[in-house]
Order: structure tokens, then sequence, then C-alpha cells
């Protein structure tokens, strides 16, 4: 069933007027939803938002689309910031559907029972998930266990090669501790659509995009999709200047002039950033034992447009 569901959605990514057809859906059915509440005089519902607790990771993927595996250091979203975050979006939203805390691998944070547990407490009617590559799951702490159990958040584990031989111990394993898991089918493949060129139609760019309403949130900020924030890595490693043509693609959620619906509008609208997105290439997933080249990250790159650091 789940391979099924993989290949559909696949042909949904290849199909103009199937991604027309599912957000038309989608939004309509926002739009309704919000007009209501608006007349009500109540806050609107975000649908989705998600934030990497720990920016770099275990694995090194090459071509990660978070950058994650050349992050610089150790990273992790301050839980002070983040409890601010998250109430300052209480005050703008009366929900938010779903919540995904990942990475990176988000299991190298020590402090991510308290960032389940303030998700749970700011947001009640959420839906939380981890998404872990599942590397560190036999490592799990009794408090980390105990935070999935007490505040109903899935553990998501992307079944990645390296974990293959050893995901049924995993599964016994979350199984007898209690913990509410999810294993997906084998990431085999990876795909890239990273324009280094930022000659993309935005608007085709935005309607094609299926991490649209993947609303980022980090440090005060929120923005469409996590690439406007998290690009500094790439241009740290390359020496780049992607970052600096992105200024006021992430919304500031401080703003005193701003409230749930304004944002829910502006989350809806492409972004310069969007130049940057080609036509998704498919290539096989591996771990990254040499040196990061620009072409791991970009379409462009192959055509020889790409420059090396």
């Amino acid at each position: 069933m789940l391979s099924f569901i993989r290949s559909k959605y696949r042909e949904i990514q290849k199909s103009p007027v199937l991604i027309f057809i599912f957000f038309i859906f989608r939004n309509s059915y926002s739009f309704i939803d919000d007009t209501v509440k608006k007349v009500l005089g109540k806050k609107p519902t975000l649908y989705y938002v998600e934030l990497c607790v720990a920016e770099h990771c275990n694995l090194n993927c090459k071509g990660c689309v978070f950058f994650s595996n050349i992050v610089d250091g150790s990273v992790f979203y301050d839980l002070d910031q983040y409890k601010a975050d998250m109430t300052r979006l209480r005050g703008l939203f009366g929900n938010i559907r779903n919540i995904t805390l990942l990475g990176g691998e988000p299991l190298l944070n020590d402090k991510l029972p308290e960032f389940i547990g303030e998700s749970r407490r700011i947001f009640p009617k959420a839906k939380i998930r981890v998404v872990t590559n599942g590397l560190l799951c036999k490592k799990m702490s009794d408090e980390l266990i105990n935070a999935f159990k007490e505040n109903d958040a899935l553990l998501h584990i992307t079944l990645y090669k390296p974990l293959f031989d050893n995901i049924e111990d995993i599964k016994d394993i979350l199984t007898a501790s209690g913990v509410n898991f999810l294993v997906g089918t084998p990431a085999t493949r990876f795909m890239k659509t990273f324009n280094e060129n930022g000659n993309s139609d935005v608007k085709k760019a935005f309607d094609r995009c299926l991490r649209k309403r993947c609303s980022y949130l980090s440090d005060g900020t929120i923005s469409v999709c996590s690439f406007p924030v998290l690009v500094k890595w790439f241009d740290r490693q390359f020496g780049m200047t992607v970052s600096q043509s992105l200024t006021g693609n992430s919304i500031n959620i401080y703003d005193e002039n701003l409230d749930g619906f304004k944002l829910k509008k502006k989350l809806l609208k492409p972004i310069s950033a969007c130049k940057y997105c080609s036509e998704p290439e498919w290539f096989d997933w591996e771990q990254g034992n040499n040196e990061p080249k620009i072409e791991d990250y970009c379409v462009t790159a192959r055509a020889g447009t790409g420059r090396t650091k």
C-alpha cells in the first residue's frame, strides 16, 4: 500500500494538472474555513509548520535538501526561542494542525523531550511528528520515550540503507517501549530542484511546488519553505552569495501589524527564492564519502554552469 501511495505521489509531482487540482481542493477548504472563522471572530488555523531542532546530521546524505551534511558544527534551535516563537504563533492562530520537528537529525538535540512537551502544551490539538533517520533510536533515553508517550507524538523513521539490517530490532524496541512510530518506505532516491543560476520562472516554480505549504519556522521568522533559511550553508561551503539575494523571504512573526489571516496569505504567495527552484531531478541515494560538490545539490551544475569552491 505504501509503495502504491508513493508511486501516485510521484505521478502527481510530474503532472501540473494533478498538482493544480490538489491545491485547488485544499486551498478551497482553507478559504472557506478562514472565511467562517473571520465572520465568527475566531483565529484561523495554520495547516502545517516544520522546524529543525538540529540543523546538523549524523548520516551525511549526498545532496541533502536541508544542506545538513555541510552544516558547520552543531547547530540547535534554542529552546527558549522556540517557546517564544510558538507562543507568538498561538496568539496568531487558533491551532496548528501539524507540527513537525526534524533536522538534520532531531535526536541529536538533548532537549528534544522539552521541544515535544512545549509543542503539546502550546498547541494541545496539534498532530506532533518527529522525523528521524533512526540511527539513534536504540539510544533513546527514558525521558525522550516518555515525552513521546505523554504528548501523543509520532516518531517517523525515514528508512535509509544504513538502517536496513537493524530496522526490525528498532521496531521491536519501540513497540516494547510504547512509542507510537511509523517506518517509511525505503528512501533509495533523492530529488534535487536547486537551480543555482536563479533564473527559473517564479510563478511556475511556485505552482508546481509540493513544499509550498511546508511553512518553516526559524528564530522568530517563518517562510514558505526551508530554502531561504538554510541555503546559507550552501553559500558557506561553496563561496556563493545566494542567501544575500533573499532578503525579505522570511516573515518576522513578531511584526505588530501581523495577524493570522495576513500571515497565511503571505505564506501562500511566491517568494523570490522560487527563482532557484527548477524541475525536479531524481538520483540514487548515497552517503557522501567525498568532499561535497555543487552538482550534488544543483540541477544546473550538471550542464557546466556550476562553480566549485
